[in-house]
């Protein structure tokens, strides 16, 4: 029998089971699904969760695991000063109006970029090697002019980091 917790969800419209990296098992239900009916799915689906804990044990583990809240109040402002510095160096190439730049604590992204001009940046940006650093700051950068992932904006990409296909594969073992 597979361990997994049941979590009720007031926005969730069906039964979806998650199996995650660390090996967890999770199955989110709508209020008006019964325990009992969740208990069914996992049993009804024991082979495929099994499956997948398997290929992700597989992987490797990411390289950046999660940080204390302590941690990012500590990395903040360095993670600020190195992303400011960048930007304002690859923006001399490009010379797009930037709004505000914001670094965060997010789990999943390394960056995101706003209609309103502003840049968001993840903090353990301070944690990667300067390469991989670039690449996130211009790719924001390319989403002033481009807010999509289209062939122009990649081309627009690829003026300052030609080898931006190699650091995006190296990105998601981060």
């Amino acid at each position: 029998m597979i361990p997994y917790i049941i979590k009720s969800n007031s926005r969730s419209k069906s039964l979806r089971i998650s199996v995650h990296v660390d090996g967890s098992v999770v199955v989110t239900k709508p209020k008006r699904i019964s325990n009992l009916q969740a208990r069914f799915l996992v049993a009804r689906r024991e082979s495929w969760i099994k499956e997948k804990i398997d290929e992700l044990s597989k992987k490797p583990k990411k390289l950046l695991a999660h940080y204390s809240v302590q941690d990012y109040k500590e990395n903040r402002q360095k993670a600020y000063e190195i992303v400011w510095n960048k930007v304002l160096h690859y923006n001399k190439f490009y010379k797009y109006d930037v709004g505000t730049i914001y670094i965060r604590n997010q789990k999943t992204r390394w960056g995101s970029c706003s209609g309103k001009k502003n840049l968001n940046f993840n903090y353990k940006i301070v944690f990667l090697p300067e390469e991989l650093q670039d690449y996130i700051i211009v790719h924001e950068l390319c989403h002033l002019k481009e807010m999509n992932h289209s062939s122009r904006f990649w081309a627009n990409v690829a003026l300052q980091i030609p080898d931006y296909k190699d650091r995006r594969k190296i990105i998601k073992l981060y």
